[in-house]
């Protein structure tokens, strides 16, 4: 969260196209990675020389990493440790694609006039190196409590996150199977250009809508490259209404965070890493999300067909493993809220 924090009332949270008056869409936008750190019923905070504020640790996304490489990269470089992300991964064994850790949360975070973080928030815990402070960018380095992140000084999304990381390690399996970025280095080349995308699995009386993709031939949700004027919630959207015809809402929890300059976004279901060819990857951010108005229609442009598909017809062999387990939990999703 490297983000210039304003105090004050909190702007609600909406659909993209309603958000357009408070953050405005022609803005530069980054992706970053923040990591809040946890050992023995405390959070690791870092006091930023610039911005004069406790932050947990974190940076820009380079074109070349994935989310999670860069919050590796930048455990190491601002706080020493060696860390692993706390998060579940669906099990999915398909070549070329990776399951990344899904962060917790997103914050879009407006820093200045024209420039936009998008931030993907991970719990995460040290599992080797040693605690040293990178002094050019931070004038100190400590470990927060309960009772210390309530703090006048910490800003209400550090504290309730941080919060909120300490809940989740205090029931945290020992060791998690989440890879590191090392270790996933023989797997993904670090060296090559990673873009990212936004997917929707779109459920509607316990079926989800799938497109045969020209391209590729085979059956995928609608999905699309994320702009560099876009956030991902933005994204969703347009490829929604292009692609499909319908206006979505995106079933998802998102933090309350009272806070100016701080718009909360859902959290993405996964996180795919596609090898696409050519020194590219593609980082898919996941959705689940059900329409809330327009009427359906299909884009020949871009597919030859479009079929809703109950659990059932998700078991065809023409339907590969992580579209056919990702549209029966949307599925499931959908029918638990139904029933709530």
């Amino acid at each position: 969260m490297r983000g210039r924090v304003r105090k004050g009332p909190p702007p609600p949270v909406q659909s993209a196209h309603a958000r357009g008056t408070e953050v405005v869409a022609a803005v530069d936008r980054h992706f970053t990675s923040t990591g809040f750190l946890v050992r023995d019923g405390k959070v690791l905070l870092v006091n930023h020389r610039k911005l004069r504020m406790w932050l947990p640790f974190g940076g820009h996304i380079e074109p070349n990493e994935d989310p999670v490489e860069a919050l590796h990269r930048e455990a190491r470089e601002e706080t020493g440790f060696d860390i692993e992300v706390v998060a579940e991964r669906p099990e999915i064994h398909q070549p070329w694609l990776h399951v990344l850790p899904a962060p917790e949360t997103i914050l879009l975070e407006d820093i200045e006039p024209g420039h936009v973080h998008i931030d993907l928030i991970y719990f995460v815990r040290p599992v080797g190196g040693a605690q040293r402070l990178a002094e050019s960018e931070h004038s100190e380095i400590r470990w927060f409590d309960r009772q210390a992140l309530k703090d006048p000084a910490i800003t209400d999304d550090v504290r309730l996150l941080g919060t909120r990381a300490l809940d989740r390690m205090e029931h945290a399996r020992p060791r998690s199977s989440v890879q590191s970025a090392r270790e996933r280095s023989s797997q993904v080349v670090a060296a090559v250009h990673k873009r990212f995308t936004s997917s929707g699995y779109l459920v509607r009386d316990g079926k989800v809508l799938l497109f045969n993709h020209r391209r590729f031939r085979m059956w995928l949700p609608f999905g699309g490259h994320i702009g560099l004027n876009e956030d991902p919630v933005q994204a969703l959207g347009r490829e929604a209404r292009e692609e499909t015809g319908f206006e979505i809402e995106i079933v998802g929890e998102r933090p309350a965070i009272d806070q100016q300059g701080v718009h909360v976004l859902p959290a993405p279901e996964s996180l795919l890493l596609h090898e696409i060819g050519d020194g590219h990857a593609l980082v898919d951010l996941v959705y689940f999300v059900r329409a809330v108005g327009g009427a359906q229609r299909l884009e020949e442009s871009e597919h030859s067909e479009m079929r809703w598909f109950d659990r059932e017809a998700l078991c065809e062999p023409g339907i590969r493993d992580n579209v056919r387990l990702f549209g029966t939990q949307a599925i499931d999703r959908m029918e638990g809220l139904n029933g709530a």
